[in-house]
């Protein structure tokens, strides 16, 4: 039998589960995207900017931020403050297939997926359980321990919220515009017009929701898929060419100016750490 393996970043590939902690004090590449599969995101600290489906929040106090499969989100960290997290990715076999009550655990991710504030303990006990998970090599009891978890969220967020903005429709448009046409020549008044919205009112906003100027947000998106198709073996030139550069020159000195590297040694330091 085939076992699907999903992709969380360049330098891991896995099935069924996984479990990573994330520290930085630097960018990152995360864009507004989703998955075929399901992601828990507590997050320990840092000053973040998270979307999630029509939902916005912003806050350097503790949270989880739950994804199902289709639901679009994103998660920007502002270098200030270090941004800590440890997050949780399983596919929709590893926890249908076991049991029919999953259903009702699953219900926590909500329609579109969902944030909620975490208490000092609740931030402890939600992190004690997924490195129990990370460390149990036993698939069965892995699966027990991603229902706790599960039924562990669910009771406290009955009681926990969070200070979630809706994100005004032609944010998320933009968002989802630019996502596809970053390859292109793409400047703030070209999406304005597409929006039907001043160019000064949609730069306001975009920043205030996304935590992104347009501009970092195209640089974003276009980096992103340079650093996948050099993963998958493109030269530096088809790289750049592909992800709206307009030449390999362009795509380094984008990378040494963002991330103080080249986007070689970038992708070498990835698989390593097996970070997104």
């Amino acid at each position: 039998m085939n076992i699907p393996l999903y992709s969380h970043g360049y330098g891991e590939r896995w099935n069924d589960v996984y479990v990573h902690q994330t520290d930085r004090h630097k960018a990152s590449l995360i864009d507004f995207h989703e998955h075929q599969f399901y992601e828990i995101n507590l997050i320990l600290s840092g000053n973040v900017k998270v979307l999630i489906g029509n939902k916005t929040v912003d806050s350097k106090e503790n949270k989880i931020v739950l994804a199902k499969p289709g639901a679009s989100h994103f998660v920007s960290s502002q270098s200030d403050v270090l941004y800590s997290s440890l997050f949780l990715v399983f596919s929709e076999d590893f926890i249908r297939s076991y049991d029919i009550q999953s259903a009702n655990l699953l219900s926590v991710f909500g329609e579109k997926g969902n944030v909620f504030n975490t208490t000092p303990q609740q931030t402890k006990t939600c992190a004690e359980i997924l490195t129990s998970i990370e460390n149990e090599k036993n698939t069965l009891r892995k699966r027990f321990l991603v229902f706790y978890l599960l039924s562990y969220i669910s009771d406290f967020s009955k009681e926990n919220s969070s200070d979630a903005q809706i994100i005004p429709n032609h944010i998320y448009k933009a968002m989802t515009y630019i996502n596809e046409h970053y390859n292109e020549k793409i400047i703030a008044e070209q999406i304005a017009y597409k929006m039907h919205i001043g160019r000064t009112t949609l730069m306001t906003q975009f920043k205030k929701y996304t935590g992104n100027t347009i501009h970092e947000y195209i640089v974003n998106c276009r980096l992103r898929n340079a650093v996948k198709l050099l993963s998958e073996g493109k030269s530096e030139y088809e790289a750049a060419i592909n992800s709206g550069f307009s030449d390999s020159s362009s795509l380094i000195q984008c990378f040494r100016r963002v991330f103080k590297t080249t986007p070689r040694q970038y992708i070498k330091d990835q698989n390593l750490k097996g970070t997104p």
